[in-house]
């Protein structure tokens, strides 16, 4: 390959559209990428994703290009790229609550054929950020909950099961994003703990992920001053790249998280961002953005080796690694699918019944009380500002199961007759963005009539909830949660889930939960 298609290798790109653009045409023909990242922006069904990766990898087979590493992000919970039609699974933090690596295994086995299915072949998961920080704003319930252990075995199970079925497997985001109380997406979040407690929290579930083989890790955009004395965010430092090779002994690709989010293009141009990343030991770089902001990083890599800033071995070396993976999946010999096969494979009915016993298994009672739901009626609060589809679909699969469920506003609820009880929606997101008045709210509605709530999200909103209401978690909108919720409140399903974080008052001392199943 010559030095425009070596460097190229290193580049994953997005567009935008259900069809490839010319821009991204361009970028595989002219420029050799070598690898493309799907978005919601890029799916309709699975078998529009096949036939649309089916074209990618032809438009790269045409040019004498090597085939693309086709990713996405399919996490569970809220970060889904394959939706309708597919295999929805719960977040990560439902299956820290389960704490089963069989659940794990299973679900990660299931989304791994999948993807397979609609080539792709790079899964952007596991999340192995320990969320230990209530006020995280990123991270939440992607995280399989607060013990680093716990995390990493978890983790670990992923890893090996979506491996074992086709598909790369990616531990993000080193060397830990989950004790911030900022997004990166938007500012550059420090992580100030010292090295020591680095070492034994945020990168111990990333030493399992390596124990298992884990193919690649993603960068955070994140700073650690006791790791990088010059306050580098890791995806652009030398020494926390160091150590992830060396310390922690991982051979495989080291990814960086997009480089469009602000954390990086407050700071940095494009091309200057992409070239530091290598010089820093990044293999692939993640080129989300404009077109403009592609060909600059590109065009700033190939010019600093043109200028020695760059060696071309250290082009060779990211090079070699992205191709030793493209062969290990066996992209060299087919990279295509079968779109007709699609239905056959995605969203079948064996796999919708592993995310039910997942959802099943995670879902968790805090408190004691009124759960499950007395007979009768029941009403399902539904808030005009909040444009969550939640309690609608809670209500639907409370309808499903036998249940009389009916929505209310807040401002009706003395409409509602004495004794009948009122579900409230509550969310980790929800109650930081502005639902800070949940507990009044709550409060308003205890008085006249009997509350239960249902936490969509990770529980923290529990800690201000009276102590007097019984709350469901459930860990996610997603519709088998919602439907373990349904289950819980009408009676047809019993509590085991075990709450995966503390969910004390924020401010105060502590750190056991308030409750437990």
């Amino acid at each position: 390959m010559d030095l425009r298609e070596l460097v190229g290798q290193l580049f994953v790109v997005d567009f935008t559209g259900q069809t490839p653009t010319r821009d991204v045409v361009r970028l595989i023909e002219h420029d050799g990428v070598g690898g493309v990242i799907l978005f919601d922006k890029n799916v309709a069904s699975p078998r529009q994703v096949a036939v649309l990766t089916n074209t990618l990898q032809e438009v790269a087979a045409a040019a004498k290009r090597p085939p693309l590493l086709v990713s996405a992000d399919q996490e569970g919970g809220p970060v889904v790229r394959l939706r309708e039609g597919a295999t929805h699974f719960p977040s990560a933090m439902a299956f820290g609550a389960a704490a089963s690596e069989a659940f794990v295994a299973s679900a990660a086995g299931v989304t791994a054929r999948e993807l397979r299915a609609v080539g792709i072949r790079m899964n952007l998961a596991p999340v192995l950020d320990v969320n230990n920080n209530p006020a995280n704003p990123v991270i939440g319930v992607r995280s399989f909950g607060e013990d680093a252990g716990r995390v990493g075995r978890l983790g670990a199970a992923a890893v090996r099961a979506l491996q074992a079925s086709g598909v790369l497997a990616t531990a993000k985001h080193f060397p830990g994003h989950g004790d911030t109380s900022q997004d990166s997406h938007l500012e550059l979040p420090v992580v100030p703990h010292s090295a020591a407690h680095l070492e034994t929290v945020e990168l111990a579930p990333f030493r399992a992920a390596i124990a298992a083989g884990v193919g690649a890790v993603m960068t955070a955009h994140v700073v650690y001053p006791a790791l990088d004395a010059e306050r580098r965010p890791a995806t652009l430092s030398p020494v926390i790249l160091r150590i992830l090779r060396h310390r922690l002994g991982f051979a495989g690709l080291i990814v960086t998280d997009s480089m469009a989010m602000r954390a990086i293009t407050d700071r940095l141009s494009p091309g200057d961002a992409a070239v530091q990343a290598v010089l820093a030991g990044a293999d692939v770089i993640l080129a989300c953005g404009t077109t403009a902001a592609q060909d600059e990083a590109l065009g700033a890599v190939r010019h600093a080796v043109d200028r020695g800033r760059i060696s071309p071995d250290r082009i060779a070396e990211s090079t070699s690694r992205v191709q030793a993976a493209k062969r290990r999946l066996g992209l060299m010999q087919n990279a295509t699918v079968a779109p007709d096969r699609v239905t056959a494979d995605v969203g079948v009915p064996a796999h919708l019944a592993v995310a039910e016993h997942v959802a099943e298994a995670a879902a968790t009672i805090v408190g004691d009380g009124a759960v499950p739901l007395p007979a009768g009626r029941v009403f399902v609060l539904e808030r005009a500002d909040d444009p969550s589809e939640a309690p609608r679909r809670l209500a639907e699969a409370l309808r499903g199961f036998g249940r009389d469920a009916a929505l209310i506003s807040p401002g009706r609820v003395d409409e509602v007759p004495d004794g009948t009880p009122v579900v409230v929606v509550v969310g980790w997101a929800r109650a930081r963005g502005g639902d800070g008045p949940i507990k009044d709210l709550v409060r308003a509605v205890l008085a006249r009539r009997p509350v239960v709530a249902v936490c969509v999200d990770a529980p923290y909103p529990l800690a201000r909830m009276p102590r007097e209401v019984s709350s469901v978690v459930v860990y996610g909108e997603d519709p088998p949660s919602l439907r373990a919720a349904a289950g819980l409140l009408a009676g047809t399903l019993r509590a085991s889930g075990r709450l995966p974080v503390s969910i004390v008052e924020p401010g105060q001392p502590g750190t056991e939960p308030v409750g437990q199943a």
